[in-house]
């Protein structure tokens, strides 16, 4: 596999994480701004969890937002090395739980989103895009050479400035609003924004013409 190659399949990864993990932040962060307004569930493996404002499974969703920050510290600043063989493993312990899910609850198997009116059947999509990205994964581990990572630029730091500067005003939007209402959507759509602009910033890598040369597989 080329470089090149090599970095436009790192990308789709970590834009995959990115996506996927939208499911962990938005619990932990509008639990900790919109109070027991706000009511989540999740599931693994059959095993429920749920909460309203930092009562019940909060820990969970603080567990699932802290791993997703990870996976996108790590898996943009340190794509090389153990982080290929964490996400073959989480990409395959996700892919195992879809087809749980399609097998044991296929009806009940839907993204749910009350404030934005969302409701989707994954009975399909979820297991197709789990096992191309798992699939996609593994080929990276594989055949990718090692990917020279620059160091932190201007823009990084601009844009990973903007996703947290945008947190009090989740915040206030949140905090205000009553569960589904004008100022939870927006609210919910700035912690979106948010979190796409901190995987951006840690993502974004400039390199000057032919200077950073990519190293060799090992």
């Amino acid at each position: 596999m080329t470089y090149r190659g090599a970095r436009r399949l790192h990308i789709l990864l970590m834009s995959w994480i990115t996506l996927t993990f939208v499911t962990g932040w938005l619990p932990f962060v509008r639990s900790a701004m919109d109070g027991a307004s706000y009511e989540w569930g999740s599931e693994l493996f059959g095993l429920q969890f749920s909460g309203a404002g930092l009562a019940g499974d909060f820990w969970y969703a603080a567990l699932m937002a802290a791993i997703g920050l990870g996976f996108l510290v790590f898996g943009w600043r340190r794509p090389n090395g153990p982080f290929r063989l964490v996400l073959v493993a989480w990409l395959a312990l996700m892919f195992a739980n879809t087809l749980y899910n399609v097998t044991t609850a296929p009806e009940d198997y839907r993204f749910q989103g009350a404030t934005l009116g969302v409701d989707v059947s994954l009975i399909v999509v979820a297991p197709a895009f789990a096992a191309a990205m798992l699939g996609m994964a593994l080929y990276w581990l594989q055949y990718a050479p090692n990917l020279p990572v620059p160091p932190f630029a201007r823009t990084n730091a601009i844009l990973v400035g903007i996703s947290i500067l945008l947190l009090p005003i989740q915040f206030v939007l949140l905090s205000s609003g009553q569960g589904q209402d004008s100022n939870d959507v927006v609210g919910v759509l700035l912690t979106m924004a948010g979190w796409a602009l901190l995987s951006a910033g840690l993502g974004v890598w400039r390199t000057a013409g032919r200077a950073v040369q990519p190293l060799q597989a090992m």
